[in-house]
C-alpha cells in the first residue's frame, strides 16, 4: 500500500520510530526495559553520535549533574541540576542526569562533556510535554550521545538512582548481541480500534483484522526457524486465536514480513460474534530449540481492544476507566491560530449509532501561567465528502468537509490532562459507507490536546491505506497527524440510533449567546411561551430558578448573582419537553 508522505514539522520526533535505537534500563530490575525517548540528532545540528548507525551505544551507570547554583526550580528539583553552568562534580565515564528547565539544551549537554561524562539523559519538565532538542549555541561541539525522557519516566529513574547505582543503555543495538530476534511496533498489524462499538460489529464479516509483523534479526549470529507466534483472548479469558508460523531463516541484520500477502502468514482475525469486553492480542517470537534470546525486550507484543455500546476511538481504552488515558500531550511547532485533533468514522452499518459528543483531555505549558479554567474547546462532526478510495487516490483531501453537528465545552476548572466531554448541540444519526471527521478545536496558542503515545499504526495506516486521526493547523488538515506512531485520544460517544426518536419526543434545541458572558445571555430555545429554569453548577446544585417567557424563541436572563464559572441551563417547557444547554459566567 502507498504511503501518504506529510512535509508537516511537528513538536518532536520519537526515536522509538526505529526500535533498534532504545533507551533500556538494565539494572536494578525496578528500571528495567525499554523507555519512549526523543533524541539528539546528528542532522539536526548536533555533533552527537548517529543512534541509525548499527552497533553505536553507550551503557554505563548513572550520575545526577551538579553545578552549585543554590536553589529549586518550579518542579521542586534542585537548581544545581540543571547543568546550565561548568560542573563541580566529576563524571568520568558515567552517563550524566540532568534536569530540563532554563537553559539551552546544548548548553546542558556541553557542560556533563567537559566533566567527563559519556552519554547525557535530559529529564523533562512536565510530563508528555516534547518539544525537539535543538542544539543551541553549543550543540555542535556535543560528540557524546543525548536523549531525553518523559518528567514521569524520568523521575521515577532519578528516585532509583537514590537508593544505588542504575545502569542504562541508549543507542542501536544491531550486531550488540550473539542472538536477538525481534519486533517493532511501527511495523506489526495491529486491532483496528482500541474502543471497537458493538452495534458496528455484529459478527465477523462485520469486524476483523488483519496480522502480521516484521521479524528482525539484530543479533550477530544467523537465526534458523524462528516462530511468530499470535493469540487472542476474549473478555473471559479464553483463547478465541491462535496461530504460528514457523520456518523463519534470516541472517544477521536480515528481516522478513509475515503479513496476508506474503508466503509465510497468520490468517484474519473474526469470530462469528463478539461478547462485550475487553479482548488482548499477543505476539511472541521464539527462536529455535529453546535458544535464549540475549534480549528479549522486543520479542512480544500486546494490544487491547475494547468491545463495549458507546465509544469510537483509535487510542487504547484504559482498564481501570475504560475510557481513553492520555498520556502525552502536543500541538504543532508553527502554529498561529487554530489547532484539532480529528477522529475518522466510516462503516457499512453506521446508521446504527448516532453521535452525542467527544471526550478529551488538554493541557497548558506551566511556564507559561495560562489555566484551562474557562477555556473554550469548539466540537465538530462534519461530514467527510471528498470522494476517494483510500490514501493514494488522487481524489484524496479534506476539500468538502460538511458540519453536521457542533458544540462547545467550556473548562469549569484547571482541568490539566483529565479526560472531559463535551456534547453537540445534538444527537446526529450517521448514514452508512459515509465518511466522517469528528473535530475538537483550540484556539490558544498556549494548549496543547491529548494524545495515545502507546499505540502505533504505522503499519495499519500504510496496509489499509485509510486516514485514522488527522490533525488540523491553521485551516490544513495532516492525514497522518503528527504520526502514524501517535493517534490523538480523542473518543467519540455515540448511542443507539433507536433512542433517538424516544429522545427527540422530549428533548429540543437549547443555546445561550454570547457564551462566556460577563452579564446577562439570550436564550434560543425551540419552544414558545412560559418555561422553567433550572440553573445548576456542575456538582448538580441548584444556583438559581426562575420563569422564563420565550417570544420567537428567546428570551434575556441575567447572570447576576452567579459566581464566575460553568453553569447547566435546564429548561422545562409547558408541553413537557426539555432543553439543556452549558453557560460559562466569566
Amino acid at each position: 500500500m502507498k504511503k501518504l508522505i506529510l512535509l508537516f514539522s511537528a513538536l518532536f520526533t520519537l526515536a522509538m520510530v526505529n526500535s533498534q535505537v532504545i533507551v533500556k534500563g538494565i539494572s536494578p530490575a525496578a528500571v528495567a526495559g525499554n523507555y519512549t525517548f526523543s533524541w539528539a540528532d546528528p542532522a539536526g545540528g548536533w555533533g552527537t553520535p548517529d543512534f541509525l548507525i548499527p552497533n553505536t551505544w553507550v551503557e554505563d551507570t548513572l550520575m545526577m549533574v551538579e553545578d552549585g547554583t543554590p536553589g529549586t526550580n518550579a518542579q521542586g528539583n534542585p537548581i544545581s541540576q540543571e547543568g546550565c553552568n561548568p560542573l563541580t562534580n566529576n563524571l568520568t565515564g558515567k552517563i550524566a542526569v540532568v534536569f530540563r528547565n532554563n537553559c539551552e539544551f546544548g548548553a546542558k549537554a556541553l557542560n556533563a562533556q567537559n566533566a567527563g561524562a559519556v552519554g547525557v539523559i535530559i529529564v523533562n519538565r512536565n510530563p508528555g510535554e516534547w518539544i525537539n532538542m535543538g542544539p543551541g549555541a553549543n550543540g555542535a561541539s556535543v560528540t557524546i550521545p543525548v536523549v531525553m525522557l518523559d518528567f514521569i519516566d524520568g523521575m521515577d529513574i532519578v528516585g532509583e538512582m537514590q537508593n544505588g547505582p542504575v545502569v542504562m543503555f541508549m543507542g542501536n543495538k544491531i550486531g550488540l548481541n550473539p542472538n536477538d530476534a525481534g519486533m517493532t511496533a511501527s511495523s506489526t498489524l495491529i486491532p483496528k480500534n482500541g474502543g471497537v462499538v458493538s452495534f458496528l460489529a455484529q459478527n465477523g464479516t462485520e469486524f476483523n483484522f488483519d496480522l502480521g509483523t516484521r521479524v528482525y534479526n539484530y543479533g550477530n549470529q544467523a537465526q534458523a526457524d524462528i516462530t511468530l507466534t499470535a493469540t487472542v483472548t476474549d473478555p473471559s479469558g479464553a483463547v478465541v486465536y491462535n496461530n504460528f508460523v514457523s520456518g523463519i531463516n534470516l541472517v544477521p541484520g536480515d528481516s522478513l514480513d509475515i503479513e496476508p500477502s506474503q508466503g509465510l502468514n497468520l490468517p484474519a482475525f473474526s469470530l462469528a460474534n463478539y461478547p462485550t469486553g475487553r479482548y488482548t492480542l499477543n505476539y511472541n517470537i521464539t527462536l529455535s530449540g529453546g535458544n535464549a534470546d540475549d534480549d528479549p525486550s522486543d520479542n512480544s507484543a500486546s494490544y487491547d481492544f475494547v468491545i463495549q455500546d458507546s465509544l469510537y476511538s483509535f487510542a487504547a481504552l484504559d482498564v481501570a476507566t475504560g475510557n481513553a488515558a492520555p498520556n502525552a500531550h502536543y500541538r504543532p511547532g508553527t502554529n498561529n491560530a487554530t489547532f484539532s485533533i480529528c477522529s475518522v468514522l466510516k462503516d457499512p452499518h453506521a446508521s446504527r449509532i448516532a453521535a452525542v459528543g467527544a471526550h478529551f483531555s488538554a493541557t497548558t505549558n506551566a511556564a507559561s501561567g495560562v489555566t484551562l479554567d474557562g477555556e473554550e474547546i469548539a466540537l465538530t462532526l462534519y461530514k467527510w465528502e471528498d470522494n476517494f478510495v483510500d490514501l493514494g487516490d488522487p481524489n484524496f483531501g479534506f476539500n468538502t468537509l460538511t458540519q453536521v453537528a457542533g458544540g462547545f465545552y467550556y473548562y469549569p476548572s484547571d482541568l490539566q490532562g483529565a479526560l472531559v466531554y463535551g456534547a453537540f448541540d445534538q444527537a446526529v444519526v450517521l448514514e452508512d459507507n459515509v465518511r466522517y471527521l469528528a473535530c475538537v478545536q483550540t484556539v490558544n496558542l498556549e494548549l496543547y490536546l491529548g494524545f495515545d503515545g502507546n499505540t502505533d499504526y504505522t503499519w495499519n495506516y500504510n496496509w489499509y491505506a485509510q486516514p485514522l486521526s488527522p490533525i488540523e493547523s491553521d485551516g490544513t488538515y495532516y492525514a497522518a497527524g503528527f504520526g502514524t506512531d501517535l493517534p490523538n485520544a480523542l473518543v467519540l460517544r455515540v448511542i443507539d440510533a433507536n433512542n433517538i426518536g424516544l429522545e427527540e419526543a422530549s428533548i429540543v434545541n437549547g443555546m445561550a449567546y454570547p457564551n462566556p458572558s460577563n452579564d446577562k445571555v439570550t436564550l434560543n430555545i425551540d419552544g414558545e411561551g412560559l418555561a422553567m429554569l433550572v440553573v445548576t453548577d456542575i456538582s448538580g446544585k441548584v444556583a438559581a430558578t426562575s420563569t422564563i417567557n420565550l417570544m420567537n424563541g428567546s428570551a434575556d436572563y441575567s447572570l447576576e448573582g452567579l459566581n464566575n464559572g460553568m453553569y447547566i441551563f435546564n429548561v422545562t417547557l409547558e408541553n413537557g419537553k426539555t432543553a439543556q444547554f452549558n453557560v460559562v459566567k466569566k
